[in-house]
């Protein structure tokens, strides 16, 4: 008997809920205390405290993977007297200096070798009850000059050499500018829950695409872009899940080795350079794998969204979970 598939992605998308994380109460405990740490050991150079950022800012994070971000906004150094960075590297080299070697001091959960840097943040590994919980901290210094956040949300981070993309280094790309606001609202809203779910579902699609042929493929942020795209210039949205996982998917497929994939934040910062030819490539041919095969054979889409064993029939536990952590994330300097 063939499989219900639009029954199946409800329970991938139920099974994967990031509510369903015991641990998560804990985890934005120490997101929290990390963000309190920043605002008071840069209360002087930040333009105003830490923020929540991210997939789970944006309710599009799976329980499967992931990580909790946070961005601290920095004033600009324009004269000798003003406190803040004039430069981007000195901002991000100090932001990590004070969390590998003075933060890690106060903090049991994690040592010094577990604060690394990365393309425009840093990574945070905690140990908390047995568990592993990453955190990104992403240093911004606020455009242009010192104006007020609450008036300017555009941020310019600094881009590590060492983690930058082919295209990147061959224009000796240091630095991006961003929005973090903008970020948040491009699926939020009732308006865009359909595709929040899109966006996950595609996220699970990945992770397992990850565990079973290894490799790189398309960024989450990326997908994120493209699914808000989809469903925008999509006149007749399908009403089932799958179909709207298919639309979405042949856009990529379309779209990914073809066309550049703009920020919305930014028009001069090509999202899609920081991806390499041969991770858009496989994408592609997975993703063109993937629908040949559930439409020939609807048992298969078992095989690329999996439901997530750990968190079946769990509804009860999930509630508690969900009632524990609402209202723990603070994005209200948004206003």
């Amino acid at each position: 008997m063939a499989i219900d598939k639009n029954e199946h992605l409800n329970k991938v998308l139920d099974t994967h809920d990031i509510n369903k994380v015991k641990l998560l109460s804990k985890f934005i405990a120490k997101k929290n205390k990390v963000k309190n740490a920043l605002n008071d050991k840069f209360s002087d150079f930040k333009a105003s405290n830490a923020i929540d950022s991210g997939s789970y800012a944006k309710k599009t994070a799976i329980n499967t993977k992931f990580d909790i971000d946070c961005c601290i906004p920095f004033k600009k150094k324009v004269s000798d007297s003003d406190k803040g960075f004039s430069s981007l590297k000195e901002m991000f080299e100090e932001v990590y200096k004070y969390l590998k070697n003075e933060y890690t001091e106060t903090d049991d959960d994690i040592t010094k070798d577990k604060v690394r840097k990365q393309k425009v943040s840093i990574g945070l590994e905690f140990e908390i009850d047995g568990e592993i919980f990453d955190m990104d901290v992403v240093p911004g210094r606020e455009r242009p000059d010192n104006d007020s956040y609450s008036n300017n949300n555009d941020l310019s981070l600094y881009i590590n050499p060492s983690n930058r993309s082919k295209k990147e280094e061959d224009i000796n790309k240091t630095r991006i500018k961003t929005n973090i606001k903008k970020h948040l609202e491009l699926l939020g809203g009732a308006d865009r829950t359909h595709e929040r779910k899109i966006a996950k579902l595609l996220k699970v699609w990945k992770t397992e695409r990850k565990i079973q042929n290894g490799g790189k493929l398309i960024k989450s942020f990326m997908m994120e872009l493209y699914t808000k795209e989809a469903f925008d210039k999509t006149e007749d949205i399908p009403s089932d899940l799958w179909e709207k996982v298919k639309m979405v998917m042949n856009h990529i497929i379309d779209n990914i080795t073809q066309n550049d994939l703009v920020d919305p934040a930014n028009s001069h910062n090509i999202v899609s350079d920081s991806m390499s030819d041969t991770a858009k490539s496989d994408t592609k041919r997975d993703m063109k794998k993937t629908i040949k095969e559930i439409d020939e054979d609807s048992d298969k889409i078992k095989n690329y969204f999996p439901i997530n064993d750990k968190h079946d029939n769990d509804d009860e536990e999930n509630a508690n979970s969900k009632a524990s952590s609402a209202s723990v994330l603070s994005t209200s300097k948004f206003g």
